[in-house]
């Protein structure tokens, strides 16, 4: 019976012994990675001398055995683009079942990967394909084959490693340097390593591989409540180690196989102030200079779409004089900004020649209508130069980046982008000079006559980028923070393994997108053991995920609850249940785990705010907002200039049933006079107050705006449909007007309608112009309902006109009226008409949506719906009608009104003065109304622009707090428009 493998450490116990009897007799260790190359270095030095003793990987000692064996042939190192931009020339020539799929764009680098597969497993192409391998894996193969063949000039990893074991076997001399050889699992994943490994062990006498490690007993689990709180619980588990002697190479946090994890815990180790040594490291796709040159490329390929042009100005590191014409124009990203949403541009270099135009146009033209009613507004000169500066720089970069648009050879294609990032891009931006190499690398492909398109060129570099990484800390000086599958060879006294989720540690199997998992088994049967199918997948990522648990004296577990912003359960992976039975036997579940009260070996902190407050505080920020927690509880002031104490002062306030200053309650605020309606309001504005409080207060008092983002609608928005009937109204009754027309109850003819289609048709082509008509082959239907609407509009209106006998006299009137507590109202009216008998008024106000829901009865709405009534105002006291006129067959061409009265006159100036006493009683509430299940929102919030910034519970909130006394006065602007009595005046509506 043969001697149990021995442990790592044991191997080294024994190499040092070794030493002491020939100090010069070679060893060698072929180790799974670098670092724990590095590890096991450091480690036998604590040992004692170590001379002839040398810690390699495979493919180091394959370079080493096999490289100039291939280099006498004539090959040279395959480098990744080249193999990617061959499995790309060779996916064209796809055939049946992938021929429909040959032309998508991932679909090069998807053979890629199945090539690497293929290579690992054994074939060199050209073998035929097993029985019951089903043809997409017979046509991968084939194209494995022709991939082959045109990449025999060079060689890559497998094949060093075929030609190193050749060259053992043919000389078995050339390996007796290497003296005893041992192996630290896991061995080869490929079948060239293992010809290497049995070659050696033919040459050496053998290879002696050391013992995995076992997991311990001892693994203390902690359930997070989210990713962030894991990061910093395994910043507080590495703490609690280094407070208790442990060095900081003597601890480790690996996590699962979820990317996500490397950037959290590297902050949170920086803010703890720990120094540590990530591997890979800060990917090159996350550096300034790997950002901005993705994003330049990236404002190309969405048609120079605005979004992605200040998003690049925004995120790159770019020069602060930029090309413009035929000089330079200073970077004014905030005013550049807001000129091009103004302008209405979306993407193309169309839109932004017109836009931009455009708006210089109109900031003109507004100029020059100042000056003729005597008012300067030389102010908006800047604007236009500031236009035109930023018009410039756009057809100065889009001149660059469309050359790069074509396909063109990969050094041309080079030379054009390099002086592009050159004129753009800061050169001592960080990551640029590992960006550049990584550019240069992707020149590679000149070898084999590659060509470059920007798209193509684009999802090259991100790649690469993803797969390259700036070193941050060295190897033994700091805490490793790596991937678990990264634990391989490495021992530690202290381990936090991080994502023990499931999924995630050990990872899933992955999909097979092209080739059934049944035909890669298939191929492993058939004498090509090592082929990954789903089973040795498993397999494999299993085994990482143990060793990773295995590889430290002391076991911290980690793993969330809960996935992004609480949308989705996380639950612990079978690794971590399996450590928890070892504590409980009881826990049958990951389900019961996650349920399972704390002990001494399991921390389940319920939420993010409550895992702040436990343990080591990880740093400075952590540490104050304990202390504002143990002041807020204590009840005292907050003492000067603390920044916790006040949010955690708010959370708790929101989560009791009064109205306080967090929900909207200023009573307590010492305001002075802007906490009241402003003087001079429109009606809109009070409307806002008696929907919901907090809008008034954002939106009226605070004055806050959210910028309109322009888009791309595919048909006309809303918003320009009612401008556009709007506008088209005010110009034909304007002209008819100067015409004497209409006289009383004279009908509209068919000369008056082509004369109104006529005017859209204008309005219509400047609606394009400015980017806000939507696609062509989509508003052709919006333009004939809306031709549709117009026609039938004027019908209605002649039916109107002869009812009232009133004669259209003012359109887009500016009201100017005082109300009954002296506030000024000010805004627009459609129309007016006035019956020139009797002196009566209709007042009219155009809506080109759908009739609301609302009891006509009530024009008031519950003081939601005040412009009728301040419209009224504006008669001066004549007898007038104010009038919704729904001009559109989706709100039926109805009227809903409202007429002059004593009674309206009592209910408005209630209403308005409801509205004033709440504003000055600080009641602020925020009203989120009935929640609409087919909409899943709420009724007021669906089309609110501050519904970002409110609480995500204030459906509860609300409905906790509603019987306050703070919400009294906000309550009290519905009580005073409601009518008084059943028998009240209704002022309904009319057909």
């Amino acid at each position: 019976m043969s001697a149990p493998a021995p442990s790592r450490e044991a191997l080294l116990d024994a190499i040092a012994a070794g030493r002491r009897a020939d100090p010069l007799a070679p060893v060698t260790v072929i180790s799974p990675s670098h670092v724990a190359a590095l590890q096991m270095r450091r480690a036998l030095a604590e040992r004692g001398p170590f001379a002839a003793v040398r810690f390699e990987t495979l493919p180091r000692l394959a370079e080493l055995l096999g490289a100039g064996r291939l280099a006498a042939g004539g090959r040279r190192p395959l480098a990744r683009p080249i193999g990617d931009h061959v499995a790309e020339r060779v996916g064209y020539g796809a055939r049946p079942p992938l021929t429909p799929i040959a032309d998508l764009p991932g679909f090069g680098r998807a053979l890629r990967r199945l090539f690497a597969r293929l290579r690992r497993g054994g074939l060199v192409g050209g073998e035929p394909p097993p029985a019951g391998a089903g043809p997409h894996l017979a046509e991968v193969m084939r194209l494995y084959g022709l991939w082959r063949g045109e990449i025999a000039g060079f060689y890559d990893e497998d094949d060093l490693l075929d030609a190193a074991a050749d060259a053992v076997d043919d000389d078995p001399a050339v390996a007796a340097e290497l003296g005893t050889v041992h192996l630290v699992p896991p061995g080869p994943p490929s079948a060239a390593g293992r010809r290497l490994l049995e070659a050696l062990g033919r040459a050496r006498g053998g290879v002696a591989w050391a013992a995995e490690p076992v997991p311990g007993d001892a693994v203390r689990l902690v359930l997070a409540p989210d990713l962030a709180s894991e990061a910093r619980e395994a910043v507080r588990a590495v703490l609690v180690a280094l407070d208790r002697g442990a060095a900081v190479h003597e601890v480790a946090i690996l996590h699962g196989a979820d990317p996500a994890y490397s950037r959290p815990l590297r902050e949170a180790m920086a803010a703890a102030g720990v120094p540590a040594a990530a591997t890979p490291g800060l990917p090159l796709v996350e550096t300034p200079a790997g950002r901005g040159v993705l994003a330049l490329l990236e404002i190309a390929l969405e048609d120079l779409s605005r979004t992605a042009f200040i998003d690049a100005l925004s995120v790159a590191p770019m020069r602060r004089e930029l090309p413009a014409g035929a000089g330079t124009a200073r970077l004014r990203l905030g005013r550049w900004d807001r000129h091009s949403r103004a302008a209405g541009v979306t993407h193309g270099i169309t839109r932004w020649r017109e836009g931009v135009r455009a708006l210089a146009a109109d900031r003109v033209q507004q100029m020059d209508d100042a000056a003729r009613e005597g008012f300067d507004r030389g102010w908006l000169q800047e604007e236009v130069d500031e236009a035109t500066e930023l018009l410039a720089v756009v057809e100065a970069l889009w001149t660059r980046l469309v050359e790069l648009r074509d396909e063109r050879p990969a050094a041309d294609f080079l030379r054009r982008l390099g002086a592009t990032v050159a004129a753009y891009l800061e050169p001592d931006a960080a990551g640029m000079a590992e960006v550049q190499a990584e550019i240069e690398r992707l020149g590679t492909i000149d070898a084999v006559g590659g060509t470059f398109t920007l798209a193509s060129f684009h999802r090259a570099l991100r790649v690469n980028l993803e797969a390259a990484a700036i070193r941050e800390g060295r190897s033994g000086e700091g805490v490793l923070i790596a991937d678990h599958r990264a634990a391989a060879g490495l021992r530690f006294g202290h381990v936090v393994v991080c994502g023990a989720a499931e999924g995630l540690l050990p990872a899933g199997p992955g999909a097979d997108t092209l080739v059934p998992d049944a035909a890669w088994a298939a191929l492993r049967a058939d004498g090509h053991p090592l082929v990954e199918d789903a089973a040795l997948r498993v397999e494999r990522r299993r085994e990482a995920a143990e060793r990773a648990v295995a590889c430290g004296a002391s076991v911290v577990m980690t793993c969330p609850l809960y996935e992004g912003a609480g949308a989705h359960d996380r639950y612990p992976s079978p690794l971590a249940l399996e450590a928890a039975r070892r504590r409980d036997p009881s826990i049958a579940t990951a389900t019961a785990l996650r349920e399972h009260p704390a002990t001494d070996w399991l921390s389940t902190p319920p939420s993010p705010l409550a895992a702040h407050l436990r343990g080591p505080a990880v740093d400075a920020w952590e540490a104050g907002l304990r202390g504002a927690v143990l002041r807020v509880q204590a009840g005292g002031p907050a003492p000067a200039g603390d920044p916790l104490a006040r949010p955690l002062a708010m959370l708790r306030a929101r989560r009791g049933r009064t109205l306080s200053e967090w929900d909207g309650n200023l009573s307590g605020l010492n305001a002075g006079d802007w906490m009241r309606v402003p003087g001079v309001v429109s009606p809109t504005r009070l409307e806002n107050y008696g929907a919901c409080g907090f809008r008034f207060l954002l939106s009226t008092l605070l004055g806050l705006r959210v910028p309109d983002e322009p888009s791309d609608d595919e048909t006309i928005d809303p918003l320009t449909r009612g401008n556009l009937m709007h506008r088209t109204l005010e110009d034909f009754f304007t002209e008819a007007r100067r015409e004497g027309r209409p006289a009383v109850r004279e009908a509209w003819t068919a000369a008056d309608e082509a004369r109104a289609q006529e005017i859209l048709t204008g309005h219509l082509a400047d609606a394009r112009v400015r980017g806000r008509a939507g696609l062509a082959v989509f508003t052709r239907q919006d333009e004939r309902a809306l031709r549709a609407d117009l026609t039938t509009f004027l019908l209605a209106d002649t039916e109107f006109r002869r009812q009232t006998g009133a004669v259209p006299e003012s359109f887009e009137q500016v009201m100017a009226a005082e109300g009954p507590r002296g506030q000024r109202f000010r805004g627009y009216i459609d129309r007016i008409d006035r019956d020139p008998v009797t002196g009566r008024l209709e007042i009219i106000d155009y809506k080109t949506g759908r009739k609301p829901d609302d009891d006509p009865s009530d024009p008031f709405a519950g003081g939601t719906r005040l412009q009728l009534p301040v419209y009224l105002l504006a008669a001066g006291g004549a007898p007038a009608r104010a009038s919704y006129w729904y001009i559109s067959s989706r709100g039926g061409f109805e009227r809903v009104g409202c007429d002059s009265g004593p009674d309206t006159d009592a209910r408005f100036a209630a209403t308005v003065g409801a509205v004033a006493d709440g504003v000055a009683a600080g009641s602020f509430p925020a009203v989120p109304g009935e929640f609409s299940e087919h909409w899943v929102e709420f009724a007021n919030c669906g089309h609110c622009d501050f519904t970002r910034i409110c609480t995500r519970g204030r459906g509860e909130d609300f409905a906790r707090k509603a019987d306050d006394d703070g919400v009294r006065p906000w309550a009290g602007v519905a009580r005073a428009a409601a009518p008084e009595a059943p028998g009240a005046p209704e002022g309904g509506g009319d057909a």
